[in-house]
């Protein structure tokens, strides 16, 4: 086995490969997307603090859970202190995140993190095989993590996989939920990841006959409220080849002396109190402890620090300045590793889901130690965006819209010819301001940049209509042709449908450009590049923890890996709580 080629450096790719089996990836200007923005609302107005999934969840002892890991990786395993003393070896940890959405992206994910590695370690090669632990790290499935998602787009393609590799051995199963879980309510992410009193399905490749797709699911579910019935749902969607062995959304074991493995869920608001106790409860019984922490959000994101992210810290009383940790997050669909004093932060959102590729704009902001795509190769991506929504590859929801704001204009056109459809366009070019400014999030700060932005693309969607027009009646100049003038305002609407969604898309793409809002462009975009995991090796005397980020560059078109990264966390004593500060800085 040749060792890992190191990844490339950031230099732009004229072509990638895009899935073809279904499902394929969600196109999140469509109508699929519409629906998971519906779950999204729903589950936004019942998760309260008065509704609470966590509240009557059953945290495991940390104790127990680190013997019940121990046991499934090795039946014969004694009861120990952590589970590297429990094996009396390295233990392997496999990290994986934002993950099913298209199918052969996630067959690919997973062709990927089956496989044994020959990596850099200690001046020479290591054979790193696959984890005896593989940690989930939110975001299970797209649009919405439910039970038929999370069947279609991991455990049919990653069965498929696990199973055809089978060498027997058993290995645990962890996860934590992030956003796209909860909108759900964690009853698909519970169906995979809660520990099961018994069998009660036998692990297998492939699925449950008869899974259904979204729209399907929502028509059985509503005829099922219509008439009284009871809508059966799988009981439980097992992995092959591991063994879920947690009860709640969060938890927290031994990995090693001195080394935890802290799992935080923060729900779809906040750390609730019951898990911060928990928690806080862990932190008092060894306080010097250090940590492996697996957040729902980063710390930073787009080269700034996250509101969520510190918030969580913040909860949990904890600091990276101060405390040591090695700090890895999902959500963000990207690459980076960040230096933080004696901690290390990794963001490997590359299970996958589409790219966010790599802030264009810095404006003389900090960038990260390694990134996966770089700025350049981003940059270059974000130049395809405006055709992406033209051609209607980022959805039709775009070009609906456009089609309601010139109907009055088609109306004209069809009444007065294709001269008169201009007269409508004021309209337009205020709604579509409107809207504009509302999806780049106006709240966020930089109101004024925003506005500006949108503003300038209502009047460009607004001339849009003449501009159709002018083109049309060019064309027909050089054809020599005299359409009726209904024909004329057809094709001049439709025209101006499309012009108008490439305007839109200029919109995004100049969003992302100008550090407003990274997330729309490259959500338009759905690019299917620069997936990744993490694997880590956790050191019997929990001395170091070194890590290898593992990707592909074109899952689909070329399958083979790459070395993104290679780093090395030293896990030192937290402070005596004696003389720690209060949280202050990230």
């Amino acid at each position: 086995m040749a060792p890992l080629e190191p990844a490339g450096a950031d230099v732009p790719r004229a072509h990638f490969a895009r899935g073809k089996v279904r499902p394929r990836a969600v196109a999140w200007f469509g109508i699929q997307s519409f629906y998971g923005h519906l779950w999204h609302l729903a589950a936004s107005a019942i998760a309260t603090q008065d509704i609470d999934s966590r509240d009557w969840m059953h945290a495991d002892n940390p104790e127990k859970l680190t013997v019940s890991v121990a046991r499934v990786i090795d039946p014969g395993a004694p009861a120990a202190a952590s589970i590297t003393e429990a094996l009396g070896r390295d233990v392997f940890i496999d990290y994986v995140a934002d993950t099913g959405d298209d199918s052969e992206t996630s067959r690919a994910v997973a062709e990927l993190l089956a496989r044994s590695y020959e990596v850099p370690a200690d001046g020479a090669t290591l054979l790193a095989p696959r984890g005896d632990i593989l940690v989930f790290g939110g975001d299970t499935a797209y649009p919405v993590a439910t039970a038929t998602e999370i069947e279609a787009r991991v455990l049919t393609p990653w069965n498929g996989v696990l199973g055809a590799c089978d060498d027997g051995k058993k290995r645990a199963l962890l996860g934590i939920p992030g956003n796209h879980d909860w909108f759900d309510g964690l009853d698909g992410f519970a169906r995979m990841f809660r520990a099961r009193a018994f069998r009660l399905e036998k692990d297998r490749p492939g699925t449950a006959p008869g899974a259904e797709r979204p729209v399907q699911h929502l028509v059985s579910w509503i005829e099922a409220f219509a008439t009284r019935k009871h809508l059966v749902k799988r009981r439980a969607l097992p992995l092959f080849g591991y063994e879920p062995v947690q009860r709640a959304s969060y938890f927290a074991l031994s990995l090693a002396p001195g080394l935890d493995l802290w799992g935080v869920d923060r729900q779809l608001r906040q750390v609730n109190f019951q898990q911060r106790r928990f928690f806080w409860e862990r932190r008092g019984a060894e306080p010097t402890r250090a940590l492996i922490l697996c957040l729902p959000d980063p710390i930073r994101e787009y080269l700034k620090p996250s509101v969520l992210g510190t918030a969580t810290l913040h909860s949990l009383e904890l600091d990276p300045h101060r405390d040591p940790m090695l700090c890895i997050a999902g959500d963000v669909h990207h690459y980076e590793r960040w230096p933080m004093g004696p901690s290390l932060h990794v963001i490997a959102g590359g299970g996958g889901a589409f790219l966010h590729g790599a802030p264009p704009a810095h404006r003389g902001a900090r960038r990260p130690a390694r990134e996966f795509p770089g700025p350049r190769a981003s940059r270059a991506l974000l130049r395809r965006v405006p055709w992406r929504v033209a051609t209607g590859g980022a959805g039709l929801i775009p070009h609906l819209s456009l089609g309601i704001l010139f109907m009055p204009a088609l109306g004209i056109g069809l009444r007065f010819g294709p001269g008169a459809m201009g007269m409508a366009s004021e309209g337009a070019a205020a709604l579509c301001a409107v809207v504009c400014s509302m999806l780049a999030g106006w709240r966020r700060g930089r109101l004024l940049s925003i506005a500006l932005l949108s503003g300038l693309t209502g009047l460009a969607v607004g001339a849009v209509p003449l501009v159709a027009r002018q083109a049309f009646e060019g064309a027909l100049g050089w054809l020599g042709a005299r359409p009726s003038p209904a024909a004329g305002a057809i094709v001049v609407f439709v025209l101006a449908i499309v012009i108008g969604a490439w305007v839109f898309g200029c919109f995004l793409a100049a969003l992302a450009w100008l550090g407003l809002n990274h997330e729309q462009a490259f959500a338009a975009l759905g690019h299917p590049g620069y997936r990744h995991f993490v694997r880590l090796r956790i050191r019997r005397d929990g001395s170091s923890v070194d890590g290898w980020v593992i990707g592909l560059v074109d899952p689909v078109g070329d399958p083979t890996p790459v070395l993104v990264d290679s780093f090395t966390f030293i896990p030192t004593p937290a402070p005596d709580p004696a003389v720690r500060s209060r949280v202050t800085h990230l």
